[in-house]
């Protein structure tokens, strides 16, 4: 190959290389890009129910069945740190308990944890905790797979949990212990089938039966025993209003005024019958205070509160 050689005002130059691009014997290899597979996360609740209770008892306690801040709520169960406060808030949320978790603005009982916290009863309350464990839907499927019998070795649970349930490995020792953990605090284990329970509930809380629940009580260290009974409508019949309109004027309005009034705070259970029931009336008559919801000129609402009226005008 000859050399090239270049002329500069006269002068040749030295010769010039020119130096030729050396292709790389071996090519680039390829990454293949595997895609990632998503592990699914836990379909149960990581703290057990008898320990979530603890923030739905303590908003009774504390706060007269109130919405609280998640700071006020970590500070009453004593968790601060903020994993942990996130969990049992999240447990409590999954059972129905409660609604907001350590993120939200604020932490409220549900209708069912209100109902559940204010239980007339120990009956009421331990078949209502039931039906706090059957709305997570894997402890209920688990639950009647195996009849109510207590689990089978972790060998054979872990491939039933796989096969049928979705629940990854990495999950099955944690959820056969809080699994467990529930059934023996609820004592439905060794036997006692779905059916069992969800009977027992479902006659329980049949429209049929009818009595007052509380729904607020004073703060603590309020001493006082006055009672108020709100009667109000309870279902939405005006398409102006929408669903829920009733139970927030209850939650947000009348309920922290007669506990922020040093009243412990009563209503008509709304799962009962239309028809006003003799513990209902007694309640009515024997309360030191009557707030009435005229919404809609509600019938019964109206009948309730001239039934009150008549007996101030008669003491």
């Amino acid at each position: 190959m000859a050399e090239e050689t270049t002329t500069v005002n006269g002068a040749t130059t030295l010769p010039v290389k020119r130096a030729a691009k050396k292709k790389s014997a071996k090519k680039r290899s390829k990454k293949v890009l595997k895609p990632k597979t998503t592990r699914a996360g836990r379909t149960y609740p990581l703290i057990p129910l008898e320990k979530c209770l603890i923030i739905a008892q303590k908003i009774k306690e504390l706060n007269g069945g109130n919405p609280w801040s998640p700071k006020d709520v970590g500070n009453a169960i004593k968790v601060r740190g903020t994993a942990d406060l996130f969990y049992y808030t999240a447990s409590s949320r999954d059972f129905g308990l409660t609604s907001g978790t350590s993120s939200a603005k604020e932490i409220s009982l549900t209708e069912f944890g209100r109902e559940l916290i204010y239980a007339p009863n120990q009956e009421t309350e331990n078949e209502l905790k039931r039906e706090a464990f059957l709305k997570i839907p894997i402890f209920k499927n688990v639950f009647e797979y195996y009849k109510g019998n207590n689990l089978p070795d972790m060998k054979y649970l872990g491939n039933t949990l796989e096969d049928k349930f979705k629940l990854h490995p990495d999950y099955h020792v944690e959820f056969s212990k809080i699994f467990n953990e529930n059934c023996k605090y609820l004592n439905i284990s060794n036997g006692v089938e779905l059916g069992d329970i969800t009977t027992q509930t479902a006659q329980k809380h049949s429209p049929s039966s009818s009595s007052s629940i509380t729904v607020g009580e004073p703060k603590k260290g309020t001493k006082t025993a006055l009672k108020a009974f709100v009667i109000m409508p309870f279902i939405e019949k005006d398409k102006k209003r929408p669903d829920g309109f009733f139970n927030e004027v209850l939650k947000s309005l009348l309920t922290p005024a007669g506990t922020e009034a040093g009243f412990k705070v009563n209503t008509a259970n709304k799962q009962g019958s239309d028809v006003i029931q003799s513990t209902i009336v007694n309640d009515l008559l024997e309360a030191d205070l009557v707030i009435a919801d005229l919404t809609d000129h509600n019938p019964n609402v109206l009948f309730e509160l001239g039934l009150r009226m008549r007996i101030n005008q008669l003491l």
